[in-house]
């Protein structure tokens, strides 16, 4: 696919409350559906020419070779290294973050490759001119010969204030607000058993949990 993006549809991950809200968030985990191959995406399943349109949204981490370092950006787009003030590429992911959501998206993160899933998270974050925004971000796992290769990522403003200065609109804090599990491929791909329709089998996310003072809910916001 080259050009223009296909209009996806409006995805649900059991009920209204697991719908992703940005069409950029959308069209990247369908793509990632699409390249999955019985234990997991690749990366190098995935090509940028496919991902033209939302390229600058996108990012790669690297996880499994690089425990110690935080997730480093493997590559960095071009609208993301623009909120920022730079490009991120080899520099920490987890060093975005407060102590408390980098330790929970560390886990997480181990977490939605050992799941075969990925994780749409709520983020509000503070620019340099002292505006918050809210974004949607999209993280997906990618598979490797032994085990957790890294994730591929989007970034999406989906409200708040938008400041037009580039250097006002720099990105100085940010934090966590919510998390949502999304279907395990391995159920949604495998043939149903014992009588479970296949609508069912692909609504099962697992286990709620505690973030917070926030009981994290799969599905739900």
């Amino acid at each position: 696919m080259r050009g223009r993006w296909p209009k996806s549809r409006r995805l649900r991950t059991g009920g209204d409350g697991g719908e992703m809200k940005h069409e950029t968030s959308t069209a990247l985990y369908e793509y990632w559906l699409s390249c999955y191959r019985g234990s997991g995406v690749r990366p190098t399943a995935l090509r940028a020419a496919d991902l033209a349109v939302i390229l600058p949204d996108l990012f790669l981490l690297d996880i499994e070779s690089d425990r110690d370092a935080g997730f480093r950006f493997r590559f960095c787009g071009a609208s993301i290294a623009t909120r920022y003030g730079s490009d991120l590429s080899d520099e920490s992911f987890l060093a975005l973050w407060g102590s408390t959501d980098a330790t929970t998206l560390r886990c997480d993160l181990r977490a939605t490759a050992f799941r075969s899933t990925g994780m749409v998270t709520g983020v509000m974050a503070e620019t340099v001119g002292g505006g918050f925004a809210s974004y949607e971000m999209l993280l997906l796992p990618l598979s490797g010969e032994g085990g957790t290769a890294g994730a591929i990522g989007s970034m999406i403003r989906i409200g708040g204030h938008e400041e037009t200065n580039r250097v006002r609109a720099r990105i100085v804090g940010q934090s966590l607000r919510s998390i949502r599990f999304l279907p395990d491929l391995r159920t949604m791909f495998e043939r149903p058993r014992l009588g479970v329709a296949p609508a069912a089998a692909a609504a099962s996310l697992g286990m709620p949990r505690r973030y917070r003072h926030l009981t994290v809910v799969p599905g739900g916001k």
